[in-house]
């Protein structure tokens, strides 16, 4: 089923649903994160902030991977 076939007032009851789950999430994270010590934990500390970096390098190569193949070599649709 795709989300042609679902009817428009379902869309928008799980959207809604959606948006609900992440308030009730930032909700009761929120106080966790504020509590923490962020400065000392990510930038100042080296090993951290050279994994995060790797992290971001990795998300932009596999994005810029997907991108090319998206570009390059699109996904024909059989008729």
């Amino acid at each position: 089923m795709t989300e042609t076939e679902i009817p428009t007032w379902l869309q928008f009851t799980l959207i809604a649903l959606q948006l609900m789950a992440f308030a009730v999430f930032v909700y009761f994270v929120w106080p966790l994160v504020k509590k923490e010590k962020w400065k000392t934990k990510f930038y100042d500390n080296k090993t951290a902030r050279s994994i995060i970096i790797v992290f971001i390098l990795i998300f932009i190569f596999v994005w810029g991977l997907g991108a090319f193949f998206d570009a390059f070599f699109p996904v024909e649709v059989l008729r």
